[in-house]
């Protein structure tokens, strides 16, 4: 049975100008072809074949897998916009789009759960699970900061790859610059060149932050959080704790969907990114107060406003922030510096949604 027809991501593109949802981008529409080309060549029929004790994905015709995509640069360049072109190109729905937390949560997960039958490769096994749902598996914020987080995703790539699983990722790192200057780098690297064999870096380097446009971001300095949630719900704040994972978090003030949470109860407790995906679920708005500088001895409290920046981004949570500094100079330097600045592009659209509870 033919697969079919969806429009080509050059197509949308188009269609998403014409409608006024984007503004021309040349860098943008250079990259098309390319994913036109990617999106044309996954479309060809696909079945699932045994091999080495699983089932993975081949073609009909006998050809190879197409290499994927590796789309690289600063923030707010489209990367994330692009990649959801060709997400939605794609004829057939074994295809998953996914945050690099969630993943690798969810890695680990199955890492304990799987039974593989004897003589079959733990990894190749849980590959060949995660391949029969997704053969293009599409992977938002490609990063690595672990040695044992990169020696495993590595692997898995190694397996999924085998699997026929084609990768389109997301990423402020060029691919050669991965974990660069990480500790015991060289152990990562020949799993950096397999990689590097199956995607095609695809650079986005060029042109303006396209989340900043529209107007300045909403002023951090001179608001009240209370009586931005009194004007929001129409009822004074409600102090309350809630659960996220383990851990008892106190709110100031809840009502529905909306949470408003202090930054120290969030990011300088020991907090992660199970945590923070238990608020992504529950909530419909999240307001945050206190954000302090972050420039001085709290590196871990930054990492982790990152990654609940990114979680809530997936998400698409509104964002109202409090603090007494000016935002884009809150981690100018230091370890998290790079990383910061992605999260407070990312809160620029996100402060921008209307609130919902």
């Amino acid at each position: 049975m033919s697969q079919p027809s969806h429009p080509l991501p050059s197509q949308c593109y188009r269609d998403k100008l014409a409608q006024g949802s984007l503004a021309s981008d040349q860098d943008q529409a250079a990259a098309l072809p390319i994913l036109d080309d990617l999106v044309t060549a996954l479309g060809r029929r696909c079945v699932l074949t045994a091999y080495k004790g699983v089932l993975v994905w081949r073609y009909e015709d006998g050809a190879s897998e197409p290499k994927g995509l590796y789309m690289h640069g600063p923030v707010g360049r489209g990367k994330s916009m692009l990649m959801q072109l060709v997400f939605d190109s794609v004829p057939f729905p074994e295809k998953r789009r996914v945050h690099f937390h969630p993943f690798l949560d969810e890695l680990h997960h199955r890492l304990h759960k799987a039974k593989p039958e004897v003589n079959v490769d733990i990894m190749l096994y849980i590959a060949s699970n995660i391949a029969r749902e997704s053969r293009l598996l599409c992977f938002d914020e490609f990063f690595i900061d672990h040695i044992a987080d990169g020696m495993l995703l590595g692997r898995l790539l190694d397996a999924l790859f085998q699997c026929g699983v084609t990768l389109c990722a997301t990423s402020n790192w060029d691919i050669d610059n991965l974990f660069k200057g990480g500790y015991n780098r060289a152990s990562f690297l020949p799993l950096l060149k397999v990689i590097k064999s199956r995607v095609e870096p695809l650079d986005l380097s060029s042109g303006a932050d396209w989340r900043r446009q529209g107007g300045p971001l909403a002023s951090l300095k001179g608001g009240s959080a209370a009586d931005e949630f009194l004007l929001l719900t129409d009822t004074t704040p409600n102090a309350t704790k809630i659960k996220l994972g383990r851990h008892d978090v106190a709110v100031r003030g809840q009502k529905g969907g909306l949470y408003w949470l202090d930054f120290p109860e969030l990011c300088v407790r020991n907090l992660g990114a199970a945590d923070y995906m238990d608020l992504a679920r529950m909530a419909t708005t999240v307001m945050i107060s206190g954000i302090p500088d972050l420039r001085y001895n709290i590196a871990d409290a930054a990492s982790r406003f990152v990654i609940l920046v990114d979680l809530l981004y997936e998400s698409r949570i509104p964002l109202r922030l409090y603090s007494e500094f000016e935002f884009d100079q809150l981690c100018p330097e230091g370890p998290v510096a790079f990383e910061f600045r992605r999260a407070v592009s990312r809160c620029h659209e996100l402060m921008r949604l209307n609130a919902t509870f």
